[in-house]
């Protein structure tokens, strides 16, 4: 188990090694307690961010699948 705290900073990269951002924040379900995606930009007042569910491995790198990064505003 890993703590929010130590994610952010992590590079992410797509399945196809393409770098994709940083991850800045995380986006927290308030009623479930469950993280269920992350912020790594900003982009025309919108936050960019990939679902939790779009999320291959974290490690020293957060891993994603290619076609699952959308942008959500906040």
């Amino acid at each position: 188990m890993r703590r929010l705290s130590e994610i952010y900073g992590t590079r992410i990269y797509s399945d196809r090694a393409h770098f994709v951002g940083t991850i800045e924040d995380a986006i927290i379900d308030d009623k479930e307690g469950t993280v269920v995606g992350f912020v790594f930009g900003h982009k025309g007042g919108k936050t960019i961010s990939i679902p939790y569910n779009s999320i291959m491995a974290i490690g020293d790198i957060v891993l994603v699948y290619s076609k699952k990064a959308e942008q959500a505003s906040a």
